[in-house]
This record gives structure tokens, sequence and C-alpha cells, in this order.
């Protein structure tokens, strides 16, 4: 049986602890590992929505001018498919990002990545990363990916709009419900939302399957005997509030056509067409680029449990993201473990907080309020929901996002829903 993720539901809290100063940790060039040679060539796999990553780069070319670096991003679901399809393979890279969850294990089961235990005695990682941190990187006892930031999901709002309607972030769902039905009525586009590509939809499905079941689901699902199956009644209680949201027209028109990676979601946020928008913490980034004049109007809230539910609304989805791994195709294991530590590395790590992203290494600071805020809410939750596209099998995963995605275009039942999922689940697990 494929190995499943060690720890499903994480708590916050540990995600971000540090066990000792950054001062104490080597940075990426105190310990070569011996990359170095005449004509070496690395290829890197990374997201498009990462500027820092040329940066890492550029410092590992500087300290080994005998290596290049190809440098490949690509969009969210693009990526997706091109690791799916290059891993293991000559085209394929030699460094790349990764979410963790079931896709790093089975590359694991599959001997398709290289563990990295050295690296992280070499250069102190275990000081520099939580215990917790490092785990989500892990599978079968040995240390796979290593980590540069953690996200999560939350509900963003514009604050000129909610203050022109005299609204304040909602606490229980109740007044969530409200708020959808108070900015429609002003002429707004309740919350924008693009889910062709069904991700995210599913960050939805995440959260208020938490929030109904409590933080039972998240810890057991992936393993072979979880104690909430899908059919539960709290998991169609979940569904029931998709319903719900999309009943109250709480989205945009067309929203399960729209793609998210183009931006067309994030637009109708920027341009005040729509009062919220339910995204990860990346959002910040993504504003910083895209629309600056943003940040100065734009707050988040959790989404808010209701009376029954058996989660609290500081319960959230997110991970360690991203992680960067080592293909066990490389020609050049020395070297992309060496470029590896240039992309976690402390400096890496303060360039992720200077773009709106939550740090992990041990000591790196956060001098904006708006990310620390967001730092402050991970910390304080009980618990994370992993991101469930990543956290189940594939086969599961893939089910998963086609009734989530029916769910939201009223194609599928709530009953239906879950007894689909449980379906694949039990083949699985037969």
């Amino acid at each position: 049986m494929t190995p499943r993720p060690k720890k499903l539901g994480i708590a916050l809290a540990a995600i971000l602890a540090t066990t000792a100063l950054a001062g104490c940790v080597p940075t990426a060039g105190d310990s070569a590992s011996g990359g170095g040679g005449d004509g070496k060539t690395l290829d890197l796999w990374y997201l498009s929505d990462n500027p820092t990553v040329p940066d890492a780069v550029k410092r590992f070319e500087e300290a080994n001018p005998d290596i290049k670096v190809n440098m490949t991003d690509t969009v969210n679901d693009q990526y997706k498919t091109k690791l799916r399809v290059g891993l293991g393979t000559p085209n394929g890279p030699d460094v790349f990002l990764t979410w963790g969850g079931a896709s790093l294990n089975e590359a694991a089961a599959s001997n398709l990545v290289v563990p990295v235990d050295d690296l992280v005695e070499d250069k102190g990682y275990k000081d520099a990363f939580s215990e917790a941190v490092l785990a989500q990187g892990s599978a079968d006892g040995k240390q796979y990916a290593l980590p540069s930031a953690v996200e999560a999901s939350m509900v963003w709002y514009n604050t000129e709009i909610f203050d022109e309607l005299g609204l304040t972030p909602p606490t229980t769902w109740d007044e969530f419900m409200s708020v959808i039905a108070a900015t429609k009525a002003g002429g707004y586009t309740p919350i924008a939302m693009a889910n062709a590509t069904q991700w995210p939809g599913s960050q939805w499905w995440s959260e208020l399957v938490a929030l109904s079941c409590g933080p039972d689901f998240w810890a057991t699902i992936a393993t072979p005997d979880p104690k909430i199956q899908f059919t539960d009644p709290c998991v169609i209680e979940a569904h029931k509030k998709i319903q719900e949201l999309t009943a109250a027209g709480a989205f945009n028109d067309g929203f399960n056509g729209l793609d998210y990676d183009s931006g067309e979601s994030r637009q109708l946020f920027y341009a005040g067409t729509a009062a919220m928008n339910h995204m990860g913490n990346w959002t910040v980034s993504s504003a910083r680029e895209e629309a600056p004049e943003m940040l100065e109007k734009m707050d988040f809230f959790t989404v808010p449990a209701w009376d029954g539910a058996k989660g609290t609304s500081d319960m959230m989805t997110g991970g360690v993201s991203p992680m960067y791994a080592i293909s066990a195709s490389t020609d050049n294991p020395d070297a992309a473990k060496e470029l590896l530590s240039y992309l976690v590395d402390e400096q890496a790590s303060a360039e992720m907080a200077g773009i709106g992203r939550v740090p992990v290494y041990a000591g790196v600071g956060i001098d904006d309020p708006l990310v620390q805020k967001v730092s402050d809410a991970i910390s304080n939750a009980p618990a994370i929901a992993a991101w469930p596209d990543q956290l189940l099998a594939p086969e599961l995963s893939t089910e998963m996002l086609v009734q989530v995605q029916s769910l939201f275009g009223g194609d599928a039942t709530s009953e239906g829903a879950a007894e689909a999922m449980q379906a694949v689940f039990d083949k699985l697990n037969g």
C-alpha cells in the first residue's frame, strides 16, 4: 500500500514554531555539498507566482559558476500536469516544486525522488525548521522535500465596500449569509470565484467539511480506517452549505467555467466588482504584483462556523508550501541538493516574507502588518485541514474535485456527491 502522510491535521502553531535563532543556522553557502563540475546543468521547475526563485538561482550560480540552472516557471494547473508527465523522465526536472501529500508519498514509494536527510543534517535544518514543518516533506521515515513558506486560505474582503455598506467581518454563518445578501443588494458580486480548474472549489469544500465535522475528519481521512467517512452526516451538511451559497447567488456568473490562473476572479476583486475573494494568503503577493493599490483596502476573515458545527471559526485550510524536492533521475544529485538549499535558506525565506508569504525559517521576521496578521491567524488556529487535492490519493482527489465542482454547479446532490467519493475511497481501501 502506498504510504500516507504522517501528519494530516496540522496544529498550526506547531507549523510556525521554531527551535533556534536564525543566526545559529548555517546559510546555504556555509557547507557546499560538492555540486561543482565542468559543464553541469540543472533543470528547475517551479510555479510562476514566485518571483524569489530567480534570485536564489542567481546566488547559487555565483557560488557555483560552472553550473548552469535552466529555470522553467509554469502556472498552477499546467504545472501539475507537466510534473505528473515529466517526473522521472529524461525531459523532467532535477529540482522541482512539490506540495507534499499523497503525490510526494507516491513519488517516494516509486523511487522517483531522492532523500535529502543528509542535507538536513549538513545545513542544520532541524534547527531552521520545526518538526511539524519538516514532517510535511517526509515519507516512510525519510525527508524528501524542504519547505519555504506556509499557506492557508481565508475570505479576503474590500474594506471600502464593507465601509460603504456598513458591514463588519462576520463571525457566524448567519452573519456571513447576511453579508452576502447585503453586498448583492448593494450592486456587488458578493464573492469572486474562478473554478474551472476545480481546486478553488475544493478549498471551500475542505474548510466547510472541517467546520462541519471538526478536526477528526482531516486527521484520519487519508488512512485506511478514518474516524469519519465521506457519507457521514457532517460531510453531507458541508455539501448543503455549498448549495446554500450558490442558491444565495454568492458567486459571479459562470464561475465554474472561469480560469483562476489567468486572474479572472482576482480582477473582479481588484476592480471593486466583487466584495470578497476566497483564496490563500498568496493573494497578498498577487496583489502586490497585479494591483498594489488594493493592498490599502483589503483585509480578511476566516469562514465562520454555524450552530451545530463541530469545528470552530478559527480553523483553516492550508499547508506547508511551496516545498522543493529532487528527482531521482538527476545526473547531478550533489549539485541539485546544493541548489535546493538556496531555494529554502534564510535569505530565500526572508524574500518570501517580503512578497507577502509567511516564512517558516527560524528567526525570519515579517515587516508587513497584513502578512503578520495572516501569520498570527495561522499560529492561533487550533487545526488546519490540508489541501484536499494534495492530501488525498490521486484517484480519490480527482473524484473529489469533480463532485465538488458539480455541487457548485448544481449538478450533484449533497448525498450523491458524498456517496461517489465514498465509493472511490472504498475501492482504494477495500
